[in-house]
């Protein structure tokens, strides 16, 4: 922090995410001679000929290019970022005796509350994939076809399984995610930077912000008029640091990099021993964060193609609309105006210790996990219901929203698709006054199932296209599994 700056502001600062917490964030592989142009490794990277063979750390004498070694950054950039906010909280317990009024200590007895909590516009599901939840994707990847399944269940080739709980990985997660805030010099964009000096302290006017073992503790999407939808996600985590530096430039001439450890927290309770670097490209020795090579500026657009989507573009659908229980007409003709759609899922956790450590060994969801659905219209039509005669109704509905990409005239693409399975009605609550139009809210819940259940619970579908390093983004209990970051993962080709 040698750099003195007036403020931060939201163009000097960028949110990236991590595929594991404890693990080396960097990728090995080996190509090549190392004449290989720039536009030749890009090109043979996207064609999948590169051959990665793991996730290790690399040693600072390799430099980016060595030949015949080639080293990469699994870091990703969360895309369309509106805030992003971070707080912790140290938990003591004051130590007192009889005869002093004041506290002889104040000693920590439990895990640190770090806490991160951003939005961001929804797009096509690729923010939601990189966090962990289990979010197939419409996107075409060659590389990864289904001929050679044994198995009727559509793999896409991300780690995903088609028609299966979209929380899955993440109730199995056991270590979380690293997450990393860039600052970059006032007045700069993080996107497109390139003045960075290649020597010595001139690193040091930029900062990371670096949050261990993150766990998603609430995720909220609300679509309405007249409003891009949005999702809102609550980070909890168990160590913060910031490093006064951008972690993976040269230090100077030479190949001494500025490698910084991770911010996870091992079971023991140690800062990690691993390293993490932001080159996001493949790049060539005495190359900084910003530039794969000279000319090609870093950039935290990430691969989705649309800027957000509109309300216009949006469809809602209920299952079974015509059994419904309340007093609000929902089908047909007369069915109540959708204004808004918010799907909210609290996923609270509670830190499980042992004797031994003074930090948590876990972080795991309290369950049963209810899902709320809140749906607001403007009535039109009324039914013919007594609520006491309807009591013992079992129905249950199936909301369906669907995202499709910008167009004037006519629905575009799918890029999103939400569907939450097996919602009750909870309540209606119905409003009126001089000047409005009579408005309902109706709440549902719906209870999350097991990773096998595909009837109830919240599922997702994207369209995002292949990001370079998903192969090293496993889901759920597959992240403590060290042959997932040996080359080829686990899923592939198997049944």
């Amino acid at each position: 922090m040698a750099t003195t700056r007036n403020r931060i502001i939201y163009q000097s600062q960028a949110l990236f995410i991590s595929p594991n917490s404890t693990g080396f964030h960097i990728q090995t592989g080996t190509t090549g001679p190392a004449s290989t142009t720039y536009s030749q490794l890009q090109s043979s990277d996207d064609n999948y000929s590169f051959t990665w063979t793991g996730v290790t750390g690399r040693s600072a004498a390799q430099g980016w290019q060595d030949n015949p070694v080639r080293n990469r950054s699994l870091i990703e950039p969360m895309e369309r970022i509106q805030s992003a906010n971070f707080n912790f909280t140290i938990n003591r317990q004051d130590i007192n005796e009889f005869g002093k009024l004041a506290r002889l200590d104040s000693i920590v007895m439990e895990s640190p509350t770090v806490g991160l909590d951003f939005n961001y516009y929804l797009t096509d599901g690729g923010n939601e994939r990189k966090m962990g939840f289990n979010v197939p994707t419409s996107f075409q990847d060659e590389r990864y076809k289904t001929a050679n399944r044994t198995s009727s269940a559509f793999w896409t080739g991300d780690g995903c399984m088609s028609g299966y709980s979209a929380l899955s990985g993440v109730l199995k997660d056991p270590q979380g995610n690293n997450f990393f805030i860039t600052v970059v010099p006032d007045g700069e964009d993080v996107q497109g930077t390139t003045d960075l000096a290649a020597t010595g302290s001139a690193y040091t006017k930029n900062d990371v912000i670096c949050i261990g073992n993150g766990f998603v503790s609430d995720y909220t999407v609300e679509a309405a008029v007249g409003s891009i939808p949005t999702a809102s996600v609550t980070v909890e985590a168990f160590n913060i640091k910031v490093d006064d530096h951008l972690s993976g430039g040269p230090l100077d001439g030479s190949n001494n990099y500025l490698d910084e450890g991770v911010p996870g927290v091992t079971l023991e309770g140690n800062s990690g021993a691993c390293r993490y670097v932001f080159q996001t490209g493949v790049g060539n020795t005495g190359t900084d964060i910003f530039q794969r090579t000279a000319g090609k500026p870093f950039n935290t657009t990430g691969s989705s193609n649309i800027a957000a989507l509109r309300p216009g573009d949006l469809t809602l659908s209920m299952g079974e609309s015509g059994s419904y229980i309340g007093l609000t007409d929902m089908d047909g003709a007369g069915a109540a105006h959708i204004q808004s759609f918010t799907i909210n899922v609290p996923l609270s956790r509670t830190v499980l210790q042992r004797l031994g450590s003074t930090f948590g060994y876990a972080r795991v969801v309290d369950l049963p996990v209810d899902i709320t659905c809140t749906v607001s219209a403007v009535v039109s039509e009324l039914q013919t219901k007594n609520l006491f005669s309807e009591l013992c109704s079992r129905q249950t509905h199936d909301f369906t929203l669907t995202m499709h990409d910008s167009s004037c005239t006519s629905a575009g693409n799918k890029k999103l698709k939400y569907t939450v399975k097996g919602a009750r009605l909870d309540s209606e609550t119905f409003t009126n006054a001089i000047g409005d139009n009579e408005s309902v809210d109706m709440t549902f819940t719906s209870q999350i199932g097991g990773a096998n259940d595909q009837s109830a619970g919240l599922f997702m579908e994207g369209s995002y296209p292949r990001y370079r390093t998903i192969n090293y983004w496993p889901l759920g209990q597959m992240k403590d599994n060290a042959s997932t970051y040996k080359g080829t993962p686990l899923w592939l080709g198997s049944s």
